[in-house]
């Protein structure tokens, strides 16, 4: 049976979804925590199913209850059974196994994890297995949902005010993924109580802990006070300073500014285990010295202090702007920032590529946009560098001299996931590595993953395919385009460099309705990707193959260009940040003094 979602819709208090099925069907709620179904209201209108639920009754004169329920279909006896399971719907046993593996022990589930085990391999019994299937007998697979309706989904949701408005129930619509890749929908209620500071977090562990640490910095800041005008250069998502952050301390190096203004450098991955609580001070110790702190991507040190007013803090920012939605641009999706304690907010400065970037990256970080200098990408001066090119060819050419044979295909997608802790990239269902390998052996071409560095797992190239499919993920992704002939991304904003060295840029999207639901996206691939589009592997290797790609000339008009050409990126932020001047263009008119 398969049902497709055509509508969400609210009248009143009633939730109204509409859909077709090729068959005898009908949809539930189904609340995990409690196991309990409730079900719809079904009527049948021409060729399709108009089917609703009170919210207010769902649980007889009681509303829904608080938390999650999945839309779903119930399973029968039969249905829940192991025999029926195997033969028509195997998915449920692997997703069977997942819940049972989480309700190992964790020191269980870590030492078969070292070993090599995982949900898939473990030796559950059939019986344990079964009655899994039959503790939960619920399943999304064979429901989807139409693009009109992905692409809305946070739209639906509602919010009921009630008691004079002390009090509120949120209906709000989360997409999800199962242990298979199979994306579903729930319906999560929430109750809420007005809070009348709301910039206040009720008591909690976490706050206890923003304290502590709010409380040790401002012991530190006395203590250890700013030597000066020393800069700090911090990174707590990996342990090496970014691109962008090296040039701008470099340049500082070569302009001699060292002992005028020290340099702290700190980087760790605060994502990658569970951080030691001495790796925390150390960080706000390092900050509480520092007069100038820079900064790329999220630092959540930020989240549990506020640096006082004598300290300037700058997010550098890595990348351009791209498709996918980040920081406050994600508002209400999961793995959004909280509105008001967020590192986003805490930012003096936020540099951007060009002035017409303000407005984007003001919705992104939370922030004015006269906080945002328009200074260029500080990784992007000596991009174009003629010498840069020809080191970078001839190390790699040095080091896979397969390069200089054909035609070099460079895949740099961005991650699935919510965040760093959670990040992926579905091999299994993007990736056709036999139609990769045969489209390489017939036009003599390479096919080189550069995956993205929060994804940990990399692709598992099949020996019979390793001539022609190469994973360099180690590699620096500069220095790989400088020797592709073609780019492969997504929702990434790498294209900008590919597009700057003139090289035709294909966006890979199969996901493209689910990312946009999941993750979120600021600009619409379709309208703004100045590249050709493949939305399937088949029509990926077919525009590989054809060379199709090739006469698709991006639309100008639609790439937000930095300052890359003139190779002042970097003294422009040394100037604006930590000597204070006035340049040209980089300031809004208004703050010029």
């Amino acid at each position: 049976m398969s049902i497709t979602i055509e509508d969400i819709s609210w009248e009143r208090v009633f939730l109204r979804i509409t859909y077709r099925s090729d068959s005898l069907a009908s949809l539930k709620l189904y609340r995990v925590r409690t196991e309990t179904f409730v079900p719809f209201v079904e009527i049948q209108d021409g060729d399709r199913v108009v089917a609703t639920v009170n919210v207010t009754q769902g649980g007889g004169r009681h509303p829904l209850d608080d938390g999650e329920w999945i839309i779903c279909q119930e399973l029968t006896p039969q249905e829940s059974s192991l025999s029926w399971v195997r033969e028509n719907a195997p998915y449920l046993i692997t997703l069977s196994r997942k819940r049972l593996w989480g309700q190992l022990k964790p020191a269980q589930r870590r030492r078969l994890r070292e070993n090599g085990i995982t949900y898939l391999e473990y030796d559950f019994s059939d019986d344990e297995i079964e009655a899994g299937i039959r503790r939960r007998p619920y399943a999304t697979h064979g429901i989807t949902y139409a693009p009109s309706v992905m692409e809305h989904l946070d739209s639906y949701s509602h919010v009921f005010r009630y008691v004079n408005g002390k009090y509120a129930m949120a209906a709000s619509f989360l997409p999800g993924r199962d242990a298979t890749d199979y994306f579903y929908v729930r319906l999560a209620i929430d109750f809420f109580v007005k809070n009348k500071k709301p910039q206040t977090r009720r008591f909690s562990l976490r706050q206890l802990e923003k304290r502590a640490f709010s409380l040790y910095y401002a012991v530190a800041r006395r203590l250890l006070k700013p030597r000066g005008n020393t800069v700090l250069f911090l990174k707590e998502n990996g342990e090496e300073p970014t691109e962008n952050m090296a040039a701008v301390r470099d340049r500082m190096l070569e302009r001699g500014m060292e002992r005028e203004y020290p340099i702290i450098e700190r980087y760790r991955n605060t994502f990658g285990s569970r951080q030691k609580l001495g790796s925390w001070i150390k960080d706000i110790n390092a900050i509480a010295k520092s007069r100038f702190i820079f900064i790329d991507d999220y630092c959540p040190a930020f989240n549990f202090i506020e640096p006082d007013d004598d300290t300037i803090l700058t997010q550098v920012w890595h990348a351009g702007v791209g498709f996918k939605s980040v920081g406050y641009a994600r508002f209400g999706i999961q793995g959004s920032p909280d509105p008001y304690q967020s590192a986003h907010r805490r930012y003096d400065y936020a540099l951007v590529g060009n002035s017409e970037l303000r407005e984007i990256y003001s919705e992104v970080f939370g922030i004015e946009e006269a906080a945002l200098l328009a200074t260029g990408m500080p990784r992007l001066d000596h991009f174009l560098d003629e010498g840069k090119r020809v080191t970078a060819e001839n190390r790699l050419l040095a080091e896979y001299p397969w390069m200089s044979e054909g035609r070099v295909i460079v895949f740099a997608p961005t991650f699935r996931g919510k965040g760093q802790a959670t990040a992926y990239y579905p091999y299994d269902l993007f990736i056709d590595y036999e139609a990769l390998w045969k489209m390489c052996e017939e036009t003599n071409s390479y096919f080189v993953f550069e995956m993205h560095h929060f994804i940990k797992e990399r692709p598992e190239i099949p020996e019979e395919y390793s001539s022609r499919l190469k994973d360099l993920s180690d590699e620096s992704l500069s220095d790989l385009l400088h020797v592709a002939d073609v780019l492969i991304t997504d929702y990434s904003s790498c294209f900008y460099d590919c597009l700057l060295l003139k090289k035709p840029v294909v966006f890979y999207v199969p996901d493209k309705i689910e990312y946009s639901a999941t993750r979120g996206v600021q600009r619409s691939v379709d309208e703004m990707a100045p590249g050709m589009v493949c939305e399937s592997s088949d029509e990926l290797v077919s525009a590989l193959a054809s060379g199709q790609y090739a006469t698709v000339a991006p639309d100008t008009s639609m790439i937000d260009r930095c300052m890359e050409g003139s190779g002042l990126a970097a003294d422009r932020v040394i100037d604006a940040v930590l000597l204070g001047k006035d340049v040209p263009g980089v300031r809004l008119p208004c703050d010029r003094s």
